[in-house]
């Protein structure tokens, strides 16, 4: 499942997430499906691949420290029910073209 898809950055085959190297990623781009919250993280609001309804991505550097999303060498995206319970996590690289055949996945009960 390509996940979250937007009309603005095209997602190709084996990708999970075109919105990780979009370069258009902006609250005030309309058409945007990802919006920045105050601490830097990212917020999608909508089906997630594991049954959620919102997901939060956050973008880190090789020592895993918060980090603004054009200086990101990795990414976790953290899959929320409608209670705000981890559902699943997922962990990849932060690179132009995307997230690429994750590096790690865990799905939690």
């Amino acid at each position: 499942m390509k996940f979250p898809v937007c009309d603005l950055y095209p997602a190709e085959e084996g990708f999970y997430c075109q919105c990780v190297g979009c370069p258009i990623v902006s609250n005030s781009t309309p058409g945007c499906v990802l919006e920045e919250l105050p601490n830097g993280d990212y917020e999608f609001v909508g089906a997630t691949p594991n049954g959620g309804v919102k997901a939060i991505f956050i973008f880190t550097n090789n020592e895993g420290q918060r980090v603004a999303k054009e200086d990101a060498i990795h990414v976790e995206i953290r899959e929320l029910n409608a209670k705000g319970k981890v559902i699943g996590v997922l962990f990849g690289m932060a690179d132009p073209d995307g997230s690429a055949n994750p590096l790690y996945s865990q799905e939690e009960e």
